[in-house]
């Protein structure tokens, strides 16, 4: 009996992170994506809005049934809670920097009365 053992390697991801920034509530986040992938994006730890900017190359935003291409210098906001998928074209990498918006907060100032 001849057996023999075959290692599969796992795949490397198709999408890469960068965090670039995280400060007063705001995250930034370059993803990377390979040529010719498609991948679903991360849950974002906002409850607000997220904004994606297409840093290079171009890609497909997949989301709600919507598609949306979204250009080199384009930019696109998602709903809060939204896991869009991207879809990287052909030919070269694609860079996508998310920018994590925080929650909004409503501030009321105080009113003063002039003295009676």
């Amino acid at each position: 009996m001849n057996s023999s053992l075959t290692t599969l390697e796992r795949p490397a991801s198709a999408l890469q992170a960068n965090p670039v920034f995280n400060q007063t509530g705001f995250t930034c986040t370059v993803f990377t994506l390979e040529p010719d992938t498609e991948t679903r994006l991360p849950a974002s730890a906002s409850p607000d809005e997220q904004l994606l900017f297409v840093v290079e190359g171009d890609i497909a935003v997949h989301n709600e049934g919507l598609t949306t291409i979204v250009n080199r210098g384009g930019a696109h906001l998602l709903k809060p809670g939204a896991l869009p998928v991207l879809s990287a074209r052909a030919g070269g990498l694609t860079r996508v920097l998310r920018v994590e918006i925080p929650p909004r907060q409503l501030i009321t100032p105080q009113i003063i009365a002039p003295g009676v």
